[in-house]
């Protein structure tokens, strides 16, 4: 045989040898642990806030607004910050070995050599490692439950200018992808493997939804923006009373008023709420503030209008509106002590 052929042959065996290498680690790498079917990948309150914050197995998973939303980890006392992945990094969603998160701008994601381009739900391991885009999407919301990945998923209209909006659900694998309905609801809230939502268009009524076997059902017949499921109770800003944060039964009766104030935001987490007031005749009376859940002992956190309201056990985090940065943390209990993130700072500039 001449040298010419034989080199050519050698060539072609590597090459194979080459595809069938990257097809075994390809599947190997979609082959994940599958997690409690009652798993929820973060707080409904950090979710309807950006999902820039998510905690599990004592790490904080965090959009790092001083490097331009980069995924970072940190220990919840703020040490250890480390940088996993670059990526403009919101709706962050943890589950066994792995985080799961959204990016709009992910042209320098990358993982095991491949160059991942375009916006999309991405998962990556709590070492940064193995980073693989699931879907390339467009959303605005997105909840982890179980071994699967609810969002919602926009597409053009081909004959208009709006978008057509659908809940869908992505396994944690990868491996397929489906469409619950037709709608745009905020996915946020979930309980015992089900999904709570309030409808956004006709009634505002709150709907479950069971990712397993696709149904949904009207379960509460209050006008509801933004519920969080807690136990046999919803919690809500009050579409009927001006945003106020109210209660009811989670079955439906009795809305009970828990907070007099017209809110922009909120974020409930255990028996604290933070809440960001719209004073509608003192445009110098916005503050960020918080209470206990039944209403009692409110206290201003920060006077002026602040957004991304993210809650952790140590810290609630947040930024002045229309400011990425400075970010700013308190503790989550105890006195207020309003102090700027300066880990995440120091963490860039190393």
């Amino acid at each position: 045989m001449k040298k010419r052929n034989v080199i050519t042959v050698i060539a072609l065996i590597a090459f194979i040898l080459i595809l069938v290498v990257a097809k075994y680690i390809s599947k190997r790498l979609s082959v994940i642990p599958e997690n409690d079917p009652a798993l929820i990948g973060n707080t409904a309150g950090n979710l309807y806030n950006g999902g820039f914050f998510c905690e599990s197995d004592d790490k904080v998973y965090f959009s790092n607004a001083y490097d331009n939303y980069a995924l970072y980890s940190m220990n919840a006392d703020q040490t250890e910050v480390k940088k996993l992945a670059s990526g403009i990094t919101s709706y962050i969603n943890a589950g066994g070995n792995y985080v799961y998160y959204y990016s709009r701008s992910s042209s320098d994601q990358s993982g095991l050599g491949y160059v991942r381009n375009g916006r999309g739900i991405y998962r990556v391991d709590k070492k940064g490692k193995n980073n693989i885009l699931l879907g390339k999407l467009s959303t605005d919301s997105m909840l982890l439950v179980g071994n699967y990945v609810l969002y919602t998923d926009f597409q053009e209209d081909e004959k208009s200018d709006n978008a057509l909006v659908s809940v869908k659900g992505l396994s944690t694998d990868g491996s397929f992808n489906f469409t619950y309905f037709s709608g745009h609801p905020r996915l946020a809230s979930s309980q015992s493997g089900s999904v709570y939502y309030a409808a956004m268009e006709g009634d505002h009524f709150l709907h479950c939804l069971d990712p397993l076997t696709g149904s949904f059902t009207a379960v509460c017949e209050a006008n509801m923006y933004e519920p969080i499921v807690q136990g046999d109770q919803v919690y809500f800003l009050d579409l009927d009373n001006n945003y106020h944060l109210s209660v009811c039964p989670l079955s439906g009766g009795e809305v009970r008023e828990l907070i007099p104030e017209r809110m922009d935001s909120y974020n409930l987490y255990g028996d604290m709420v933070y809440y960001q007031t719209v004073d509608e005749k003192n445009p110098e009376g916005y503050a960020l503030k918080r209470a206990r859940i039944d209403g009692t002992s409110i206290e201003t956190v920060k006077t002026g209008v602040y957004t991304d309201l993210s809650v952790t056990s140590s810290y609630v985090y947040f930024r002045e509106f229309n400011n990425d940065v400075p970010v700013y943390c308190t503790p989550t209990y105890g006195s207020v002590n309003v102090m700027p993130f300066t880990a995440a700072m120091d963490a860039v500039l190393k």
